[in-house]
């Protein structure tokens, strides 16, 4: 088992002292009738128009097409999920977006997720990326989410140590084929047409509390989705990523599933207060690259303020523009929690505006 190490004992303080506290909202006093920039809407407050954040030169704005029809109106895909929710131990936030290229030529969001909280307190996060070589393979990464995450809830170990992380890329692979004979209406199971039509990676992990404020982490991967710890304003890579040639070259070819690694070893991190787990494709992993630039700039003020941000900020930050990164994106991020009564008792502190451009 390959164990991630901390970079540092000296922890920032934590961030989410209210992850679920309501936004603040200041009361201004409206400019009289007829005066520029009276309401214009009774009983609104805040901007209805939100633009978009923009990093460095924007990529071309883009309305949505509708799907086209070679990549099947059925199962029904919409163009952005979006999920999120906070237990004692965790806040989690989860979006997938259709890339503005995707948006343009009709094909479909490629990327899934999936994060679910088991009874015992475990909390799962799956993240796919179908292959864009694979003509189906959304559908594929719908698959792998949804298998992986049953097989989890069915076979996890007491001890995720003892967990046969085989077993459960194995069963994912199985599900795939099944799928894609039935797609296909093949007479049988046949993994080179499954790979074909429906291949994707997958990056799962099962987080644990292991005390107020700490999580552990453990982490596979098939393909090359990513996961960083952000510590301190520096995104430490602990699993996954782009295969990186001799030349230094990171290569664009993907082997993911149905093929199955002949060996899996999980990467184990733990997170602390003022810290935050990254679950990603390469929608988010690309621009971000080392985390120096502006995209690590906007991911650093969006995700360690006082508290999470809501839903829906998370969701519109990632889908900034940004020119030649038009990628579906995907991205998971969890932060431990720790609260005392008082604490969760006390208001949120306000937000200041960001440097961003387009973010508040």
């Amino acid at each position: 088992m390959k164990t991630f190490k901390r970079r540092r004992k000296e922890l920032a303080p934590p961030p989410n002292e209210h992850p679920t506290a309501p936004l603040a909202v200041v009361a201004v006093d409206p400019p009289p009738p007829g005066v520029p920039g009276a309401p214009g809407v009774s009983e609104v407050v805040g901007p209805t128009v939100i633009p978009q954040i923009v990093v460095g030169s924007p990529s071309p704005p883009v309305e949505p097409s509708s799907i086209a029809a070679d990549y099947r109106s059925l199962p029904f895909r919409p163009d952005a999920v979006i999920d999120g929710w906070s237990t004692d131990s965790l806040t989690v936030r989860g979006v997938s977006l259709r890339g503005h290229l995707h948006r343009y030529n009709g094909a479909p969001r490629q990327d899934d997720f999936a994060l679910h909280h088991l009874p015992d307190g475990r909390v799962i996060v799956l993240v796919a990326d179908g292959v864009s070589g694979a003509p189906q393979s959304h559908i594929g990464a719908a698959t792998a989410t949804r298998q992986a995450a049953e097989w989890l809830h069915d076979h996890l170990s007491a001890d995720v140590a003892d967990t046969d992380w085989q077993g459960l890329l194995k069963s994912t692979a199985w599900a795939l084929n099944e799928r894609a004979q039935t797609l296909l209406g093949l007479a049988e199971p046949d993994p080179v047409r499954a790979e074909e039509q429906l291949a994707t990676t997958l990056m799962c992990a099962v987080i644990e509390p292991t005390g107020p404020g700490r999580l552990r982490a453990h982490l596979i991967g098939a393909g090359d989705s990513v996961a960083w710890l952000l510590s301190d304003g520096q995104f430490t890579q602990i699993l996954g990523g782009k295969a990186v040639s001799e030349s230094g070259v990171a290569s664009s070819a993907v082997v993911g599933l149905p093929r199955v690694p002949t060996e899996v070893t999980p990467a184990v991190a733990d997170v602390h207060a003022g810290e935050i787990l990254l679950i990603a494709t390469d929608g988010i992993g690309d621009p971000l690259g080392t985390g120096q630039g502006g995209v690590g700039n906007l991911l650093r003020d969006v995700l360690t303020r006082p508290c999470p941000p809501s839903l829906i900020e998370f969701a519109h930050a990632m889908d900034f523009s940004r020119e030649t990164f038009d990628d579906d994106r995907t991205l998971v991020a969890v932060w431990p929690r720790r609260r005392t009564t008082d604490e969760a008792a006390a208001p949120p502190a306000p937000r200041s505006r960001s440097p961003v451009e387009g973010l508040q």
